[in-house]
């Protein structure tokens, strides 16, 4: 996110409101990117509701001009108001999952025809193409660059399967450690992220695998609570292997939306 945003347009693409000198009252940032369904503009506004709506509509309304097809926002469940009043709708529940990692962690099982890499020993360039391959069939896909997926990450924390005919590239699964101030979490998390399969190679335990040493990996880098994202109507039904890995629903939040043709 810092790389991003040190790239960001700030003059043309957010806007802040002042509380009269004592600091901010709101905010609005509007990013987007490309995707098979057109541009995809993701919104995030901060504040209290009624300033929060008034960002909201500022921000549907630049993404329009701006010739997004897809304007989305986040709202914890039951919050999203100030996004309804600026036009949107909610589509989609979305969730974050938590484990505690000072407990007993799930076992790796190895897949047999299958070894695991991490960023030191992974085919080089393998992470953007294998992503794009293993999401292209979920909702709201939007391609992703080497760069963003593992450019200053920890690369122990980086894991791929591949093959063991062919080192080929199948399945990722990315960790970072993060320290948030103010949470409840037990500091600092493990994050979990882009855990994907090729759609050939499913159902065969290799996202499980995965999860599993990312945990321990985790762990060893100093984390003490494990999170992870899921799209609550995920077709895989991803939250089912995360709950047999310990995952519980920690966090309910809904994807909203405004649409045009």
């Amino acid at each position: 996110m810092s790389r991003i945003l040190s790239r960001f347009d700030w003059e043309a693409r957010s806007r802040m409101v002042d509380s009269d000198g004592d600091g901010l009252e709101g905010a609005v940032v509007l990013m987007s990117r490309p995707s098979p369904e057109g541009v995809i503009a993701s919104m995030y506004v901060a504040g209290p509701p009624n300033v929060a709506a008034g960002l909201a509509r500022w921000g549907v309304q630049l993404s329009r001009a701006a010739g997004a097809t897809v304007t989305q926002a986040f709202a914890a469940t039951g919050k999203g108001q100030p996004l309804r009043e600026a036009g949107m709708r909610a589509v989609r529940p979305w969730w974050r999952m938590d484990r505690g990692l000072s407990d007993d962690l799930p076992q790796p099982s190895e897949v047999a025809g299958y070894a695991l890499a991490d960023a030191r020993t992974a085919p080089l360039g393998a992470w953007a193409e294998t992503f794009n391959r293993t999401f292209a069939d979920h909702w709201r896909f939007a391609p992703r660059n080497d760069e963003e997926l593992v450019d200053g990450k920890t690369a122990e924390l980086c894991l791929m399967a591949v093959t063991v005919l062919g080192n080929e590239p199948i399945a990722i699964a990315l960790g970072e450690v993060e320290t948030y101030p103010d949470d409840p979490r037990q500091q600092p998390v493990g994050v979990i992220g882009s855990v994907g399969t090729l759609p050939e190679h499913r159902r065969r335990g290799l996202a499980g695998w995965l999860v599993a040493e990312l945990t321990r990996r985790l762990r060893r880098a100093g984390a003490r609570t494990a999170s992870l994202y899921v799209d609550g109507r995920n077709a895989t039904r991803a939250f089912d292997l995360y709950r047999k890995l310990g995952f519980e629903v920690a966090f309910e939040a809904e994807v909203w939306e405004a649409t045009w043709p």
